[in-house]
């Protein structure tokens, strides 16, 4: 955050703040924590301009409860109706139709936030909180501000159109009309007095309201003779029910709405969360199925990457992964689109996934107007092989704090409510879990109130939905990991919990299949992903044998050897025979004839076959020719020859140019990097400033701000020459900008600093050091310009 003293600051914030124990401004700093990001403030009047930014204050009224905003926003109605002595807990709970303890409990938590406090029996606003947020509730703007716009013959012009005294001062014009209007019963009589249609436009505003278009046709029709009758718009706009705006449109005044709406309205107050009935799950099913989810989330993301780096994803013009892709990634993977789309945001987001660059330009002359670049596909990142190659908790642990730490996406926008919606999913108990998610969203809008009702359902269920699927929530329970989320504590140990139950084996039956009973770990998918087709995946897990499937894994490298020694690692007892046969009669066939990439070449060990196989209707098109007894060639690339004759019933191998068996290409990137990579050991909490200190610090300091640095100043107070490098440091140090100094240690040592924030005192220069993230007296004897 910038660092700023203004000028002007709330002196009402800074006494009230300079008033306070050590436990009460350190609970204020510690609720708006971004107040002491560095470089963190001097004295409590640089704590006062961040907590009166905007940004503070909206972060900080996205933890308000709802009571705490409904009484915010009475004591901005109570202001705005002109009580400049102080707006009294009784005046809120009247317009609340509270009690005074319900207002008070809801001033207490606005006070720590330094949103409101009480001083002498009433509540204080900042000045920057004494705006219109009861706007919320469709009134409108008070009628003081709009008559003090308003010239003295209007004035003179509502006053006779209310029947009221006509004055020559306008304040004394103002004055009567905003007495009139501040009397409920004056105001709804005189809106029961107007023409036909009055009573139905200016009920459109208060139930709409509290601006509408207006007909400015009907408004000044100046060709309507005199002695008829006035339009509704006419008549309520002469007695300033309605002001017309100059965009067109009509504004219902505030006093206008409230006396419209009745003598016993009241604002809205819910002091109390609303009750979320609960069922609760078994602690063994609950940690089943966010184990489960957690692994397969893992395999989603790692086939995910891996497809990409055989072929890159294709995305449309506006740099997404268009719903065909997805849907046909889904179907590929036996995985529902929700797990994809998942999937492929947490790989972007992780750096997993990265846009491929774009292809160069075509030589030639360069076009006037180049033509725009097509969209590049996704291809796997450069973090991406450091990831595959941690452990399985090393890597859910990168995916769930990606997934915490990015914002729900909205249609409407981004509304960042995960936490608290995580937060009170865990405050309803262990394995407790809401019976209706509808009431369960009306405890979420209760506990976050600056988030439109509207988008509060569809992010729960959203967050719902993808909690489930990363192993932080099943069957809308939260778990140890969702535990971890909200503590800030703990996100190693409950990964480490979700990948522990992995099966690491799996039972072979004797009809090539393989069943793993319970959630597969990683290393198990990847095997048998390798040499099997997946058929189904759920509570169990189910893979199937081939001949094309093994041929598959011989492809990629593999030899019957090594991986029946694998399979046969991770195996319940022996391995069947039927599976041990299949693997070893793919292996006899696999390489009987081999494909050169020579454009290409067959060749083979047997005359008689070659010369079969030269001789095959089917494959007459490739042009197959004898040049040896051994050696055939053809006129099609080395692969398309490789599938031709596997389609014609044989089982060739496929060999590079210098004889090896060429491996189709990797899409994991083979690297040998610790089992822990340092970039995924991530902190268990991030580190902050100690709120208790601080609020002893700012306590202790003066409130008088350091003498500003004046053009000039520092020339001839720094011991240095007019050099270049000294004039550039002193206007750095006088603009306040970052610059790098060498200073002289009292022990006789050098080091150097990152400085800026400058204040003058005395001999010394108060500034801020970035590191180590504090402020320091330097002697302006021992400063040397220092090189960045």
């Amino acid at each position: 955050m910038q660092y700023t003293e203004p000028g002007a600051l709330d002196e009402r914030l800074l006494n009230r703040l300079a008033g306070l124990s050590k436990e009460k401004l350190a609970q204020v700093l510690e609720n708006r924590p971004d107040v002491l990001e560095h470089p963190y403030p001097r004295r409590l009047g640089g704590v006062v301009a961040r907590l009166c930014q905007a940004e503070s204050l909206e972060a900080a009224a996205g933890q308000l409860t709802t009571p705490a905003v409904q009484v915010l926003c009475a004591a901005q109605l109570c202001a705005a109706l002109g009580d400049d002595e102080g707006i009294t807990v009784s005046a809120v709970a009247s317009v609340l139709g509270a009690s005074v303890s319900e207002v008070t409990a809801a001033v207490d938590q606005l006070s720590a936030f330094a949103f409101a406090w009480l001083e002498g029996g009433s509540i204080r606003l900042p000045a920057l909180l004494q705006t219109d947020g009861y706007a919320r509730y469709g009134l409108g703007q008070p009628l003081a501000p709009i008559l003090s716009r308003m010239t003295v013959h209007q004035l003179q012009e509502t006053a006779r159109a209310l029947d009221l005294p006509m004055r020559s001062l306008k304040q004394a014009l103002v004055d009567e009309v905003l007495e009139f209007f501040r009397d409920g019963n004056q105001v709804r009589e005189l809106a029961a007095s107007g023409p036909e249609g009055s009573t139905e436009l200016l009920e459109a505003f208060v139930q709409n309201g509290p601006e509408l278009p207006i007909d400015l046709g009907m408004l000044y029709d100046y060709r309507r003779p005199a002695e008829k009758a006035p339009t509704p718009e006419l008549w309520a706009v002469k007695r300033c029910l309605l002001v017309a705006t100059f965009e067109g449109d009509a504004h219902m005044p505030l006093e206008v709405g409230l006396a419209l709406r009745g003598a016993d309205y009241k604002l809205p107050f819910t002091p109390e969360p609303p009750a979320v009935p609960v069922t609760t799950i078994a602690s063994e099913q609950l940690a089943a199925e966010t184990s489960a989810a957690a692994l397969r989330l893992l395999d989603r993301v790692t086939t995910l990457v891996e497809k990409a780096g055989a072929e890159p994803l294709p995305r449309l013009k506006n740099g997404t992964v268009g719903t065909r892709v997805i849907k046909k990634l889904a179907k590929d993977a036996g995985a529902t689109t929700d797990e994809i789309t998942l999937a492929l945001d947490l790989a972007v987001e992780g750096e997993l996934l990265e846009a491929e660059p774009p292809p160069p330009p075509p030589p030639g002359r360069r076009p006037r107007k180049p033509p725009p670049e097509p969209p590049t596909g996704l291809v796997p990142g450069e973090q991406f092989a450091h990831w595959r190659a941690g452990t399985s908790a090393t890597r859910l642990r990168h995916l769930v704090e990606v997934w915490w730490t990015t914002p729900i996406r909205l249609d409407g926008g981004i509304e960042d409510v995960r936490d608290v919606i995580i937060r009170l999913l865990t405050e309803l108990g262990p394995g407790a879990a809401p019976l209706d998610v509808a009431k369960f969203a009306e405890l979420v809008a209760w506990h976050a109130p600056m988030v439109p009702p509207d988008a509060i359902p569809i992010a729960v269920s959203l967050c719902f939905r993808e909690a489930a699927l990363i192993g932080a929530v099943a069957g809308n329970a939260a778990a140890g990991l969702a535990q971890a989320f909200v503590s800030g504590l703990g996100l190693a140990k409950a990964t480490e919990e979700l990948v522990a139950s992995a099966w690491a084996t799996a039972l072979f039956g004797t009809d090539l299949t393989a069943i793993v009973t319970g959630p597969p770990s990683t290393e198990l998918t990847a095997l048998l992903d390798r040499a099997a087709d997946r058929e189904s995946q759920g509570s169990a897990s189910t893979w199937r044998f081939s001949p094309t499937s093994v041929r598959r894994a011989f492809d990629n490298g593999d030899t019957a050897a090594a991986l029946t020694k694998e399979l046969a690692a991770v195996a319940h007892g022996d391995l069947p025979q039927p599976l041990v046969y299949l693997i070893n009669d793919v292996a006899r066939r696999h390489g009987e004839v081999e494909v050169l990439e020579v454009g290409s070449v067959v060749i083979g060990e047997n005359p008689g076959l070659l010369a079969e196989i030269a001789a095959h209707r089917r494959l007459a098109k490739f042009a197959l020719r004898v040049v040896a007894p051994t050696v055939l060639t053809s006129s099609a690339d080395a692969v398309t020859t490789l599938a031709a004759l596997r389609d014609a019933g044989y089982a060739p191998m496929h060999r590079a140019a210098d004889g090896t068996i060429a491996v189709r290409a990797a899409t994991v990137p083979v690297v040998t990097v610790t089992p822990e990579p340092e970039y995924l050991e991530l902190p268990e909490s991030e580190g902050r400033e100690d709120p208790f200190e601080h609020a002893e610090r700012l306590l202790r300091e003066p409130r008088a701000a350091g003498r500003p640095l004046q053009r000039g100043k520092l020339l001839g107070l720094l011991p240095g020459d007019r050099s270049n490098a000294w004039m550039r440091l002193t206007w750095q140090l006088e603009a306040g900008f970052p610059v790098w100094i060498v200073y002289d240690e009292p022990d006789g040592g050098k080091r150097k600093l990152l400085v800026a924030n400058p204040e003058l005192h005395g001999d010394q220069l108060d500034v801020w050091c970035h590191d180590p993230g504090t402020y320091r007296k330097l002697e302006l004897s021992r400063i040397v310009p220092g090189q960045d």
